[in-house]
């Protein structure tokens, strides 16, 4: 009895499920929802302008225990008038997201911010990792 044909066939068989399964939750991951979470939220000292810090959430999909998880994808900061959607962003870049868990934000005037990512780890006591300064009427 030839043996070759039944084990080449059941490793087909498994390589073509797992193939299935890979593309199927391809296709379910382009639909990836992102969450936000609101870090700080500021207005400008004469009221007309706001800014308001986020950290979003992208969710996948573990193909080995197939779990729903959610990663930290990016720190951005919402501007825009006072009492508008806040649809304009910048990203913040040069900070790992995970790692950010307090923001400060200050107003030099009423068109410049400057936020502060503080690094709240164990051996950074309350340290600014970041600062980025942005003047809201050139972005």
């Amino acid at each position: 009895m030839k043996k070759w044909p039944w084990i080449m066939l059941s490793v087909g068989v498994i390589l073509l499920v797992f193939m299935m399964n890979y593309f199927v939750d391809k296709r379910q991951q382009q639909s990836n929802m992102t969450q936000s979470v609101s870090l700080t939220t500021s207005t400008s000292p004469d009221k007309k302008n706001i800014v308001e810090v986020k950290k979003l959430y992208r969710q996948s999909t573990d193909y080995f225990d197939y779990e729903q998880k959610q990663k930290v994808d990016s720190i951005r900061m919402y501007y825009g008038r006072s009492g508008s959607m806040l649809n304009q962003y910048r990203e913040l870049k040069g900070i790992h997201p995970s790692r950010v868990h307090n923001v400060d934000v200050y107003w030099r005037n009423n068109q410049h911010v400057i936020i502060e990512i503080i690094n709240t780890e164990q051996y950074k006591k309350n340290k600014v990792d970041k600062r980025f300064n942005y003047h809201l009427k050139e972005l």
